[in-house]
Formats: structure tokens, C-alpha cells, sequence
């Protein structure tokens, strides 16, 4: 049974959301008549085996997961303006909650973007609960149990040509994360990031980018505040109707700490039948453990159309972080999904991890996992 409790953390923002829905809808009468509404749903349900869940070095015990997780999806298009509202809930039950807890995760976003005459601007609010042990999180470098965290965030962006070749952009977000776990650090953080961007020719995009960041923790008296600045300049080149890639460069300065050079390289590949992506990356981020965590990674994707039902793919990941707790994560999974119907597919995966830290032994565990997916579109 779903506690009705996991529903009051995004109550507060339902009320903000429904009062920005409002005050979005007045200027435009009979907007609501006159839009055109697509809603959807998706229902994947899992049941997997996760061996090693907390990646220990010793005495590694594993767990079955059971995971439905639906997600409603709303779209409302009237004249320029669009709606578009998001709920979702993951559920997940443990077959031994010592280990991993029972857990009933919302979603809720609501966004509204607008068409310009030169561009678009638009607004984003959401809220989102998740298990500190999901790959979002540890993606910041964290080392942590089972617990939670609350992330609230709040959006804008706009977009606008200044001329047939140039366009200035912005991106401005808002996020506010809590956990419930003593070990990690709550945190508040604005962050801005302006791009200028020249079509140099046809394939050609040159552009440069300076991105500003604000972190402070809550009730931290261990951690300060601090500010990071990165511009940075890159190019994105269209070799071919099938391969594009981007290249960046940038430097990155942190008040309470140094100076290092950021940047990364990316490559996309569409075939007709197959499809990959490579991804290596130097970044900062914000992290649950305190301040900024430097970051590199290099993540790898490939699949292939074996046929029009059946496609099976390669995925691949490392990730090394200079955070409070230093650490090497890596992850090397593969899968296949055979589509059983127009609105079914089923999907095989088999995943193996690995987290090294300095001086301790390697943590290793192997994630096997079969997950059924329904969608109902266009209801």
C-alpha cells in the first residue's frame, strides 16, 4: 500500500505550479478551449538482482528489486505556447530491506516554453525524490548508503537569433537538494550559463560559452560557499548526414580552490540500423559530500537493429572523482529489447560495476534485470 505521505513533499509546489499555470493561461482567453491537448502514459515494471547494491568491499550481500515506476505525460499547444506537465511515482520493494529500503519516489515537473518571432524563452519547475544509490547521484562522486534526496528545481531559459548566422542563449537554473542521510551535505545552488553561437558554414558551428555557479551548503558548519566560473570555446562539426560531433575547451576557477582546464569531445552516430555515441568529459559539479567535485568521465553507447522487433545494444562508463571521497566507478552492461507490440517491449540487461578507492579492496557486484514496459499514447 502507497503511503499518501510521499505525496506531501510536492504539495507546496503543485500550489506554485497551479498558480503559474494560471497566470500563464489568463493573457491568452479561451486558450484552454482552443488548445490542442496529447496526453501519455508509460508503465515499465523490473525485477532485478543486484548482487553487491551498496558496492562494499566485504561481506557483499545481494537483493531482489521489484520496480514499477508509471509516468503521465500532458502537452498543451495553443498558438506559440506550449504546456507540458509531468507526474510520475517509483516504486520499488526490496527483498531484503536492511539492505536496500522500500521506496515510493515522486515526479512532478511543469514547464511552459513560448515561440518567438527569433527564438523562445520558457519556464521549468519540478521535484523529484530518488535513492542516493541510483546513478544520478553517484555520477557526483558520492559514496554513500541507501537513503534519499529531495531535489527541487527551478528553471529559465531563453533563446534568441541576433542575426541569419548568430544566436545568443542563457540558461538559468535554480536547485536546492536535502538528504536524509547525516553523512551528506544539503546544498543550494544558482547556476547561469550564457552561449554565443556562429553557424560558421553549413556543417560548421563555432561557439563560446561562459558558465557562472553559485554553491552553499545547509546547516554545514564544516563546508563554505563557493563560486565557480568557466568559459570555455567549441565547434560542432556535421561530417555526415549520419555522424555530427562537438568539441569544448574551457577553464574552470573555484574560489576556494584552483585553477584547471575543462572541456570534453563527443561523437554521435544514426545508421539504419545502428546507432552509437562516445562521450569523454572534464567537468565540475555540485556534490552531496561538500563544495564542487571535480570530475572525468568517458561513457560509451552502442546498438544495433537486428531487426524491426529486436534491437540489442553495448553500454559502457568510467568515471573518476576528485571529490571528498576520492573514487574510480566503472560500469559495463549489455541488453536486448524485442517490441511485442506496437505499445509493449520487452528488455534483457545485464550489468557489471566496479568502484575502486585508494586503499581499500575493489567493490564489485553484477546487476541482472528483465523489464516489461507498456505505453499508452495519445489518450
Amino acid at each position: 500500500m502507497i503511503s499518501p505521505d510521499v505525496f506531501r513533499p510536492i504539495v507546496p509546489l503543485l500550489r506554485t505550479t497551479g498558480v503559474a499555470t494560471a497566470i500563464l493561461i489568463l493573457p491568452y482567453p479561451g486558450a484552454a478551449q482552443a488548445a490542442i491537448w496529447l496526453s501519455s502514459v508509460e508503465v515499465p515494471t523490473t525485477v532485478e538482482y543486484d548482487s553487491n547494491p551498496l558496492l562494499l568491499t566485504s561481506d557483499e550481500k545481494g537483493v531482489v528489486r521489484t520496480i514499477i515506476a508509471p509516468d503521465y505525460t500532458l502537452v498543451g499547444t495553443f498558438g506559440r505556447d506550449q504546456l507540458r506537465f509531468g507526474l510520475g511515482l517509483h516504486v520499488l520493494r526490496s527483498s531484503d530491506t536492511d539492505i536496500v529500503s522500500d521506496r515510493e519516489d515522486p515526479t512532478l515537473s511543469l514547464g511552459w516554453q513560448r515561440q518567438t518571432e527569433t527564438g523562445e524563452f520558457g519556464l521549468l519547475a519540478r521535484y523529484n525524490e530518488s535513492s542516493t544509490l541510483t546513478g544520478a547521484v553517484q555520477e557526483t562522486g558520492v559514496v554513500t548508503t541507501d537513503g534519499t534526496q529531495k531535489l527541487y528545481t527551478l528553471a529559465g531559459n531563453w533563446r534568441s537569433a541576433l542575426s541569419d548566422r548568430t544566436t545568443l542563449a542563457n540558461e538559468t537554473t535554480y536547485n536546492r537538494a536535502r538528504y536524509d542521510i547525516d553523512t551528506l551535505t544539503g546544498y543550494e545552488e544558482l547556476a547561469t550559463v550564457v552561449t554565443l553561437t556562429y553557424a560558421w558554414s553549413e556543417r560548421t558551428q563555432v561557439f563560446t560559452d561562459f558558465t557562472a555557479r553559485r554553491y552553499e551548503p545547509v546547516d554545514d558548519d564544516f563546508t563554505s560557499a563557493s563560486n565557480s566560473y568557466t568559459p570555455g570555446v567549441g565547434v560542432t562539426y556535421q561530417f555526415s548526414e549520419a555522424l555530427s560531433g562537438t568539441a569544448h575547451i574551457g577553464v574552470n576557477q573555484v574560489s576556494d580552490a584552483g585553477r584547471r582546464g575543462e572541456g570534453g569531445l563527443s561523437l554521435r552516430y544514426t545508421g539504419e540500423r545502428a546507432d552509437a555515441t562516445v562521450n569523454a568529459e572534464r567537468t565540475t559539479v555540485a556534490s552531496a559530500e561538500g563544495g564542487f567535485a571535480e570530475i572525468d568521465s568517458v561513457r560509451g553507447t552502442w546498438s544495433y537493429a537486428v531487426d524491426e522487433l529486436t534491437r540489442v545494444g553495448v553500454e559502457a562508463a568510467w568515471q573518476d572523482s576528485k571529490g571528498q571521497t576520492p573514487n574510480t566507478l566503472q560500469t559495463y552492461g549489455v541488453w536486448a529489447r524485442r517490441d511485442l507490440s506496437p505499445f509493449c517491449d520487452v528488455r534483457l540487461s545485464l550489468m557489471y560495476k566496479e568502484r575502486q578507492q585508494d586503499g581499500l579492496p575493489d567493490a564489485v557486484g553484477t546487476i541482472i534485470g528483465l523489464t516489461l514496459t507498456y505505453r499508452f499514447p495519445d489518450l
